[in-house]
């Protein structure tokens, strides 16, 4: 009779036990142990510098708690798996098509750097030329008063005829040059007034361009660069060393037990755009590992551990 009681008690522990290790299994299953799996070529990346991402994004939960949340192991159920398809595709041609306009702008840059040097040629010759026309004139005014003086008289004697002379010759060769200079400068502001024009249409091309990229690529898109599921984290896309290192820390987040939190700023907020920088924790981020996790690491967790390490066994 006892005995029978005593089984009925032991099962009745082991069932309760059992629920119980089902219904929390999921909370802060720390340490969590994983490798990695699939990593599609396409990615361009080795397993080394898979491996690194993973030990980067490890970090951000590691060093806020002092403990040891995640494990490299190559035997682990629990796999990081980069699955190529069309968000990753996407990105490819948004770098693609953002290096194109880069190279326009830059194109556009030369030309409009290239129209005010010009320019700046342009007015540096005109005043020159405005001068010597000033002085043309002038000089061309005091000749035609020598002239008309000596004419009322009958004519110029010998030495001031050859003088006038000298200078009607002088007053032609400065002629034919500030006619030469207006040339050029008619040829130079033709010059510039077309490379303007280029330099108009380009920058209407690149807005263009520009509006259309924004439309096709600039809305805020849902945290997809990767997800959890049990027992694997899949990156779908990333463009940077920084951006794949943050979606990997906010899937061990939510492998932790962790969901979203409502801080834009934070790593665990749902949206994610494109980033060239590493994450930092918000303080909400924080509060919501210590919420699951707690700050030390608790009794329950120590059991939780222990079964976890015992059905590994078996």
């Amino acid at each position: 009779m006892r005995s029978t009681y005593l089984i009925s008690l032991i099962l009745v522990i082991v069932v309760g036990i059992t629920y119980w290790y089902q219904a929390t299994a999921n909370i802060c299953p720390a340490p969590i142990s994983y490798r990695l799996g699939e990593i599609d070529d396409s990615f361009g990346i080795t397993k080394e510098e898979a491996h690194e991402y993973a030990t980067k994004a490890e970090r951000y939960w590691e060093e806020i708690s002092g403990r040891e949340l995640f494990v490299f192991d190559e035997e682990a159920d629990f796999t990081i798996d980069f699955v190529f398809d069309e968000r990753q595709a996407s990105a490819n041609s948004e770098e693609t098509q953002r290096e194109y306009l880069d190279k326009k702008w830059e194109e556009s840059e030369e030309v409009r750097k290239t129209v005010e040097n010009l320019q700046t040629e342009y007015k540096s010759l005109s005043l020159a030329y405005e001068a010597k026309v000033d002085a043309y004139e002038e000089r061309l005014s005091e000749y035609n008063s020598e002239v008309n003086k000596y004419n009322d008289r009958g004519g110029a004697p010998a030495d001031v005829f050859k003088k006038l002379e000298e200078e009607r010759a002088s007053l032609s060769k400065e002629s034919e040059r500030l006619n030469k200079t207006a040339k050029q400068l008619n040829e130079f502001a033709s010059e510039i007034n077309e490379l303007s024009e280029r330099g108009n249409q380009l920058v209407d091309s690149y807005n263009r361009e520009v509006n259309s990229y924004n439309e096709k690529y600039g809305f805020a898109k849902e945290f997809t660069q990767g997800d959890y599921h049990g027992m694997s984290i899949r990156i779908y896309k990333f463009s940077s060393e920084p951006e794949v290192v943050t979606v990997l820390a906010h899937e061990f987040g939510h492998a932790l037990g962790i969901g979203h939190v409502d801080e834009d700023d934070s790593l665990m907020y749902y949206l994610l755009g494109d980033t060239d920088s590493y994450p930092v924790l918000s303080d909400e981020d924080v509060s919501a590992f210590i919420e699951i996790c707690g700050e030390n690491e608790t009794l329950e967790q120590r059991i939780r551990k222990g079964i976890r390490s015992l059905l590994r066994l078996i």
